[in-house]
């Protein structure tokens, strides 16, 4: 009955699961078979190991399972799932219970999780989702044969199990990150940072290093200035070509609310404003405000006309099809 039901459902389960690893740079951990702007889940580094339970074309459906600092969760009843990550920004999954542990992947907030147990501050997780075929690469054969074994011609065997990014971790103490090893400082790295070593030079090592930064603190370079002449007709009708544009507009607050689940161009219960555009422009506007910043707004009066500065996250939104802007200030 189950294999039937899989079937029926455009999905086929694989009946001896098989082990794979991530054999790009990174890719997408997604809750369907499909690329949506709203259905992923995390981003798996390479050489994170998963087990394939599922294919749907060219799709498989895989296991990740992990360790997350604890406080990064929080309990939850939805969709069968217990623990959902509650971190701001996301949060690393680790192979072992240590912060300096390898990395396996990055998971967006929101993210469900099954948890199956605590070791001190950390927790082990599950997700079964989905990822792109081509990214995979079997590990099973290459895992079970021994790294050096005597051949029938008195060689050696050529172990194939796929060599996994050489890393270092910050210590106690702040390091900085430099251009090249004479050159200028483009970073304090905290204690605690996971790099990749990518070359290495007597005592200096080359690194990649993965992060997140807030989108409305940055500055493209096509912004220097804030407009006053754009619209919110101007950014429906070309959602993004003023992605990350600042504006000056007057707005008539409406009210304060926090955003559900449903409104994926936020995170859930981010604090956005709903507001009216003064101009002519129809409709509403949605201004997501920082947490610092919502005591100023809980001091607006409703209907009251207020100047904002903002940036644009995006022109239409996809629920609701209205301009969303995120606050820096208001004038």
């Amino acid at each position: 009955m189950m294999v039937t039901t899989a079937l029926l459902s455009g999905w086929t389960a694989v009946g001896v699961a098989q082990s794979v690893r991530v054999s790009v740079p990174q890719e997408n951990l997604r809750k369907e078979a499909a690329v949506t702007s709203n259905n992923k889940l995390a981003t798996v580094l390479e050489g994170t190991r998963l087990t394939v339970t599922g294919r749907q074309g060219r799709w498989r459906q895989v296991t990740l399972e992990g360790w997350i600092w604890t406080a990064s969760v929080e309990t939850t009843d939805r969709e069968g799932f217990d623990l959902v990550v509650s971190k701001t920004g996301g949060e690393n999954l680790r192979e072992s219970p240590s912060g300096s542990a390898r990395r396996a992947a990055m998971l967006l907030r929101g993210m469900l999780l099954d948890g199956l147990e605590r070791r001190g501050s950390w927790t082990r997780v599950r997700r079964t989702a989905w990822m792109w075929a081509e990214s995979l690469s079997p590990t099973q054969a290459a895992e079970a044969r021994p790294a050096e074994t005597e051949q029938p011609g008195g060689g050696e065997a050529i172990d194939r199990t796929p060599a996994r990014p050489e890393r270092v971790v910050v210590s106690e103490t702040p390091v900085r990150l430099l251009v090249s090893p004479e050159g200028d400082t483009l970073a304090s790295l905290l204690p605690g940072t996971d790099l990749e070593v990518v070359a290495r030079q007597g005592s200096w090592a080359r690194v990649r290093l993965e992060g997140w930064v807030w989108v409305p603190a940055t500055l493209p370079a096509d912004s220097a200035g804030a407009s006053g002449t754009l619209s919110a007709a101007d950014l429906r009708a070309n959602p993004e070509q003023y992605v990350g544009r600042r504006v000056r507009w007057q707005v008539q607050y409406v009210s304060l609310e926090r955003a559900d689940a449903v409104r994926t161009d936020f995170y859930e219960g981010e604090p956005f404003i709903l507001a009216r555009p003064t101009d002519r422009s129809e409709g509403f506007v949605y201004v997501a405000v920082p947490p610092e910043m919502v005591p100023r707004v809980e001091g607006l009066r409703p209907l009251e006309t207020v100047d904002v500065l903002a940036r644009v996250r995006t022109g239409r939104s996809s629920l609701m099809g209205v301009p969303i802007l995120d606050l820096l200030a208001i004038e």
